[in-house]
């Protein structure tokens, strides 16, 4: 795992965020990467936004990406665990007994 905040893809990139800076995202609907999470407020900012909440807030705890293990789940992996892996339009959300397997609806609907 890497450790270190500096990303190897270029800005102009399709480059994939795992986690966004929730601060750019309710300012101007940005998605700019992440790269601090505070635990207090269990949102993500990035090196602009972290500042004035350490301002401002400056008891808060906050963890830089060489502590991303001390990080929430990202939404995207969270998203994508949730979705079925044959139906990728819905969300696992039942459990067969019978099969003992997680499941769709539509899985439900289909073998179940």
């Amino acid at each position: 795992m890497a450790t270190s905040s500096q990303s190897s893809v270029e800005p102009s990139s399709n480059e994939v965020k795992d986690y966004i800076c929730n601060a750019c995202e309710d300012q101007n609907n940005a998605e700019t990467s992440a790269d601090f999470y505070c635990k207090q407020c269990e949102r993500f900012y990035c090196g602009n936004c972290i500042d004035p909440h350490g301002k401002a807030l400056a008891k808060h705890t906050t963890f830089g990406r060489v502590e991303i293990d001390k990080w929430p789940v990202s939404k995207k992996v969270v998203d994508f665990l949730h979705t079925c892996d044959v139906h990728k339009e819905h969300k696992i959300d039942q459990f067969c007994n019978l099969h003992k397997q997680l499941c769709c609806p539509q899985c439900v609907s289909d073998q179940h």
